[in-house]
């Protein structure tokens, strides 16, 4: 079975009650996920579109954790499928963890798991200590 590419609005609609009859629907194609019927895949740049949403103080100014709260059985749902699931998961402990942007948390998850410096003017990455960072000279 292929499986079908979620975009950003099916998850915020069913994350969300802002539209009642778009959240049904995002719903049962949710359940029919979940029973196995249907195999979802959420690209990396789509999650983090997700992320970006919900904490936006101009759209639904959630906070961090409890982001990571409605998110996390999404990511677990077997018939979900990423890129890289467990960096998915990882980024978002480190979004709330440590107060990141997501796209910066993701960024740390990666070099986090292959042992890569990071090599930006961003001195949020100083907040973690398994990553080694440095600007360019």
């Amino acid at each position: 079975m292929k499986p079908i590419i979620l975009d950003t609005n099916i998850v915020i609609r069913f994350v969300t009650s802002d539209d009642k009859e778009k959240k049904e629907k995002a719903a049962t194609l949710f359940d029919q996920i979940e029973k196995g019927k249907i195999i979802a895949f959420i690209p990396d740049v789509i999650f983090a579109e997700i992320v970006f949403v919900l904490v936006s103080k101009k759209l639904y100014a959630m906070p961090k954790k409890t982001i990571q709260a409605i998110l996390i059985p999404i990511i677990n749902l077997p018939n979900i499928k990423f890129y890289r699931k467990k960096s998915i998961k990882k980024a978002l402990e480190l979004f709330v963890k440590h107060d990141l942007d997501f796209e910066d948390a993701l960024l740390a998850a990666y070099a986090e798991k292959g042992k890569n410096e990071i090599v930006s003017f961003d001195n949020d990455f100083k907040k973690i200590p398994s990553i080694t960072h440095k600007e360019p000279s």
